[in-house]
């Protein structure tokens, strides 16, 4: 097996080395361990991590991913079946520069979409009620993602400042006391809002629980089973949303820091994060300075480790058609170094023009 130029022998001699500790610990009597290597699929990723301090050695990871069965009998001995595995394999090594890193041990899942009701003890959501697509624009404008900020109302004036900063970085956000046009009955405005959000975001002020709206608003999240944030604005999570710790040093003077942190979270929970790949690509391609389309960059593009072609693509006709962007210093080079995490090519050029070192007629794929 090869890697660009190298050739590694290791990752060809794993399976052998697995039948060999299969005799080993029938031999021992080592049961469990037995199990894993006999019926755990095998997966290498090969010259993961490279040992430049030890005289230069690859080494490799290899995952096992056994059945639920399996793994639920192993779980709480897994850490030390796994370091002990990856160390009877190094024993039997003979590949003097290579060696493997790490063995992980995986649970292979099963669609079972009716899991819930087959417990005895599920009961169903209520249906969301029907919203308009009138609605949906009214509420959320053409955001790409909505969030509801969950709030008191002595805090109204710091909320209206966080959904500006959110706004900034191309995320709707609802709230209430702002959001309802005079002519609509509030309640089931609210209730559309609720129904048809993304996330929910607690800012939790010192009061937020002296509020029955609040909570409740935080229990129909949970129920339609939304991201929900707590951000700590002078109380702590409490309830169920108490399982998380919630957003921390966070202050009401820096609404830009909270909406970024926002972000990030919305970027580690969303199911489908290509949604919020278009808020950042549209905040970025609406940038009002230098500094803002820096900003951008810094702290919307940059949570993408990966792009498709085609979102590479896009990102640089934002640079181009935006002399804000394209003409930001700081903004360019961060974007440089993104263009050569997303594509794995070294990037160069000033202004409008951004290009692959040396390759300036390819495609950057």
């Amino acid at each position: 097996m090869t890697t660009g130029n190298r050739s590694f022998l290791l990752p060809g001699k794993v399976d052998a080395y697995l039948a060999t500790l299969n005799r080993h610990y029938r031999q021992q009597g080592e049961a469990l361990l037995r199990e894993v290597v006999v019926n755990g699929t095998v997966l290498i990723d090969e010259a993961r991590d490279y040992d430049n301090w030890n005289g230069g050695r690859y080494g490799h990871a290899i995952a096992l991913t056994v059945t639920e069965e399996l793994y639920l009998r192993i779980v709480d001995e897994k850490d030390d079946i796994r370091r002990r595995i990856a160390a009877d394999i190094n024993k039997l090594n003979s590949s003097q520069d290579e060696y493997v890193s790490e063995v992980l041990i995986e649970m292979r899942t099963t669609d079972d979409d009716n899991w819930r009701e087959a417990t005895g003890i599920h009961r169903p959501h209520a249906a969301a009620p029907a919203i308009s697509p009138e609605a949906l624009s009214r509420i959320w404008g053409e955001g790409r993602i909505g969030v509801f900020l969950s709030h008191k109302s002595t805090v109204k004036e710091n909320t209206s400042r966080i959904k500006q900063s959110l706004a900034r970085c191309g995320v709707a956000a609802f709230v209430a006391h702002e959001d309802i046009e005079p002519t609509e009955e509030w309640q089931r405005e609210i209730e559309r809002a609720l129904f048809s959000m993304d996330a929910l975001v607690a800012l939790l002020s010192d009061d937020y629980h002296d509020s029955n709206w609040t909570d409740q608003e935080v229990g129909v999240a949970i129920g339609r089973g939304v991201p929900v944030i707590a951000v700590r604005l002078g109380t702590d999570p409490y309830g169920l949303m108490g399982k998380g710790q919630g957003l921390g040093g966070c202050r009401w003077e820096y609404p830009d820091g909270i909406a970024v942190e926002v972000f990030q979270l919305l970027h580690k929970r969303l199911p489908d994060r290509s949604r919020l790949f278009e808020c950042a690509l549209s905040a970025y391609a609406a940038s009002v300075s230098f500094v803002d389309s820096a900003w951008k960059v810094e702290h919307l593009l940059s949570n993408f480790d990966a792009l498709t072609e085609d979102q590479v693509q896009r990102v640089l006709k934002a640079h181009r058609e935006n002399g804000q962007n394209n003409n930001s210093i700081n903004g360019r080079r961060l974007l440089t170094r993104l263009l050569e995490k997303w594509t794995g090519k070294t990037w160069n050029g000033a202004g409008r023009d951004l290009a692959p070192e040396a390759q300036e007629n390819e495609d950057p794929f």
